[in-house]
């Protein structure tokens, strides 16, 4: 650590030029290797410690007010813990929000520029674009070519976050793209930004990830009711929605198939909720489970069954046969206020309230600075949280290790570059 701390301190503008190629080398780990974005993150929230502990570090207010947004909801699982059981495994996805006080911290200190993120994005949005395309061209296979269902993967879990953050790339280089600038050096780069939309969409729609879908339009009028945006660019807008509706043209079947087997899941549960036919599927299952979570938080209300004791109540449940046992391998129950009711009650859903309340408090005020950079930064921000909000809640909030990792250190770094005291770069 202390030969962090020297290094920042000797070189510092050095040093910084050099952190803000961690960015692009993290997006480009989403798509093609979990273990190479988990490194950066790492090595990132390293230097962040290094530079805290350097001379002259201070915390303003909104500072605090970022850091006490990202604390509170570990805090809160920990005090759950502490009075209804211990299961130190169940921390390891929230922590990662701990971390990413650390990656903020960093990138405070040493600045952060709209062309690191946008070089990630492009690299992101393009790989999987290719890896969605490659996977369902050769019918599946092993590592970043598996499939679930006939859905490509990546890198993720399964194919709801990988989906999903394609979403996000995908609109988060839209409002990069008609984000005014600030003279020549922001304005060239007309090749990234289509990139990134392309790809980003495209292996959205291919991934068969229904939040993603319902996401896709909600960020994206976020980002065109950005103050000050530019007029939007002609020829790359067309370019990317002819390619868009061409895609959608060709797996229009799938879409429709899709969206018609989530109406007759519903439809079917609402019939016989009873019926095993209706309960195992993919929205029967979310039904249900909803069900049975709201009964266990009118059970226990305020601490609720307790985060350690949520695996064996759903074990039991199913062996009374309750629930199916498929629902078993899940860590929640695919809804972010049932999850927290069911778990960690009134308490831990006040909690998670602050949290969303904190964070978009934190990127709404910056979203009319003069700066156009910390403008972008905010909305950037913004966006991310409206995605992940719709994506928590046909889901679980922290559902995969590489989804709260992209996740937190996106929050992180959006929440730098939107700071006004932030360097520019």
């Amino acid at each position: 650590m202390m030969s962090l701390s020297s290094t920042f301190a000797r070189r510092p503008a050095w040093l910084a030029a050099r952190v803000s190629w961690l960015l692009p080398f993290f997006f480009a780990g989403l798509v093609v290797s979990a273990g190479l974005a988990k490194a950066c993150a790492v090595l990132m929230a390293l230097l962040g410690l290094a530079a805290v502990c350097l001379p002259g570090h201070r915390l303003d207010a909104l500072d605090r007010r970022f850091m006490l947004a990202a604390a509170i909801l570990p805090a809160a699982y920990v005090l759950n813990m502490a009075l209804l059981g211990w299961n130190f495994r169940l921390l390891d996805r929230p922590a990662h929000l701990l971390a990413a006080i650390l990656v903020y911290l960093l990138f405070r200190r040493v600045g952060v520029a709209r062309v690191s993120v946008l070089r990630g994005l492009a690299v992101a949005g393009t790989g999987c674009m290719l890896v969605a395309l490659a996977a369902l061209a050769g019918g599946g296979g092993e590592g970043l070519l598996a499939l679930n269902s006939g859905r490509p993967m990546g890198p993720f879990s399964s194919p709801g976050p990988f989906g999903n953050y394609s979403a996000v790339v995908a609109m988060v280089a839209l409002a990069g793209g008609v984000a005014a600038g600030k003279g020549r050096g922001h304005a060239g780069l007309p090749l990234l930004v289509p990139l990134a939309i392309i790809g980003g969409t495209v292996a959205a729609i291919l991934s068969g990830t229904r939040s993603a879908w319902v996401a896709l339009p909600l960020m994206a009028l976020l980002a065109l009711q950005m103050p000050g945006r530019q007029r939007l660019p002609r020829r790359p807008l067309v370019l990317a929605g002819v390619l868009v509706v061409l895609v959608a043209v060709l797996i229009g079947q799938r879409i429709w198939g899709r969206v018609e087997e989530g109406v007759f899941e519903v439809l079917a549960y609402q019939a016989d909720p009873a019926a095993a036919s209706a309960r195992e599927t993919s929205l029967g299952l979310r039904l249900l489970s909803w069900q049975w979570g709201w009964e266990q938080f009118l059970a226990h209300p305020w601490l609720g069954l307790g985060m350690a004791n949520f695996r064996a109540a759903v074990e039991a449940a199913a062996a009374a046969g309750v629930l199916p046992p498929i629902l078993i391998n899940f860590n929640g129950l695919h809804n972010l206020f049932i999850d927290h009711l069911t778990t960690t009650g009134v308490l831990g859903t006040l909690a998670m309230l602050a949290f969303w309340i904190g964070m978009v408090g934190f990127f709404a005020a910056q979203r009319r600075a003069a700066d156009p950079d910390k403008r972008l930064f905010a909305t950037w921000g913004l966006m991310l949280l409206l995605g992940e909000f719709v994506f928590s809640n046909v889901g679980s909030m922290f559902a995969s290790s590489l989804g709260a990792l992209t996740f937190t250190v996106m929050l992180a770094v959006f929440a730098a570059g939107a700071h006004p005291a932030t360097p520019a770069r």
